[in-house]
């Protein structure tokens, strides 16, 4: 047998078995390697691209669940203001007001108000403040004075124009907080007064009532001066919240709306908001949603599929490990017979070295 078949034989027969046990002697290397690893680095990636997809939709879903909300708002808004309009122009209210007839001021506002919807109070003031009549005698406030009232003073801001007060407090028997729509009554090109509609938070918290967001996410409406005008969970009564400081209130807002993640200050619990605005009057629409709760969903399938990834390694890490105890025999075989078959080799080569020389043929003593 020529030396190269020799080494051929036995070396790499042996160095093949030494190789391959040290490779498998390991499997949980092996595993982690080869299947745990990438399958790992294959969820996380998974994971954070769904969470990144997920959050960026339901920032779209607050947008348009604040969209939807702010377009009720306005064209409830919107709707008032029209029959105010169609009211403040009627020649016979006009000269009643000119001649600041109460009574006749009175009866209009008592006639108008069943057929204007969602209106809880109509009231009638000179240019000066004074009031001149109001359609409910309980509210106890004819010959009172509106100066100081925020629904007058932001109508003289706007140089006599519609406007959408902010939230202020009504006076009478209990004291509510209201929302006015203010309309000027003009006569011959001048002011004479201003005609007052007025919604009470309460009623303007029924419009949203139909829009909800899962899970616990919830509306808030906020005015031009930053105070709530609508919000789903118990405030103080008395005066206004003033809520500046909350950050979709904040934030600068553009005439389509806007989406962003925020912290709270307090809890540290993040949140994600979609903001719209309603029309021009300076309102705005909050719709948020805790992260977690938004996402919980995604988190939910993921901890799934990775109890099913668990329970698949684990059935791969044993078919491994039986695998490699087989493996591991069959190399220990095949290193035993390689080192027997080095074994026989040596001995023949021991013994060709003694054999005695052959006499030649025909040679005789």
């Amino acid at each position: 047998m020529s030396r190269p078949i020799l080494w051929l034989t036995v070396t790499l027969p042996s160095t093949l078995s030494t190789w391959m046990l040290r490779s498998y002697r390991r499997p949980f290397g092996f595993l982690f390697g080869v299947v745990l690893t990438p399958l790992v680095v294959i969820m996380a990636f998974t994971y954070w691209l769904n969470v990144s997809l997920w959050r960026q939709q339901t920032l779209h879903n607050l947008g348009v669940s604040a969209r939807l909300a702010a377009e009720i708002v306005q064209e409830t808004l919107a709707e008032t203001e029209r029959f105010e309009r169609q009211l403040a122009s009627q020649p016979g209210f006009v000269e009643a007001v000119h001649r600041q007839d109460r009574t006749q001021i009175t009866r209009a506002l008592q006639d108008a108000l069943p057929f204007i919807p969602r209106v809880d109070g109509a009231l009638v003031s000179t240019p000066q403040g004074g009031i001149l009549a109001a359609s409910l005698d309980s509210l106890e406030v004819v010959g009172h004075r509106l100066a100081d009232q925020e629904s007058f003073r932001g109508a003289k801001r706007a140089g006599w124009q519609p406007y959408i007060s902010a939230v202020y407090l009504r006076e009478g028997p209990e004291f509510e907080k209201v929302v006015s729509v203010v309309h000027p009554i003009v006569r011959e090109n001048t002011l004479i007064g201003l005609l007052q509609l007025q919604h009470r938070i309460e009623e303007i918290k029924t419009w949203l009532q139909k829009i909800r967001l899962e899970p616990h996410g919830f509306l808030y409406v906020v005015d031009h001066q930053a105070q709530l005008v609508v919000y789903p969970f118990q405030v103080l009564p008395g005066k206004p919240k003033v809520v500046s400081d909350w950050p979709p209130v904040a934030a600068p807002l553009p005439a389509d709306g806007a989406s962003f993640v925020f912290r709270d200050a307090r809890s540290g619990q993040r949140w994600l908001a979609g903001i719209h605005p309603v029309g021009t009057t300076g309102w705005r629409v909050v719709a948020v949603q805790p992260e977690g709760q938004a996402l919980r969903v995604v988190s939910q399938i993921f901890w799934s599929l990775g109890l099913l990834v668990v329970i698949l390694m684990l059935v791969i890490t044993s078919i491994g490990f039986r695998w490699a105890q087989v493996h591991a025999l069959s190399l220990r075989l095949m290193r035993q017979n390689a080192k027997l078959l080095k074994q026989l080799h040596q001995r023949r080569i021991g013994e060709s070295g003694k054999a005695p020389d052959r006499p030649e043929r025909g040679a005789g003593p």
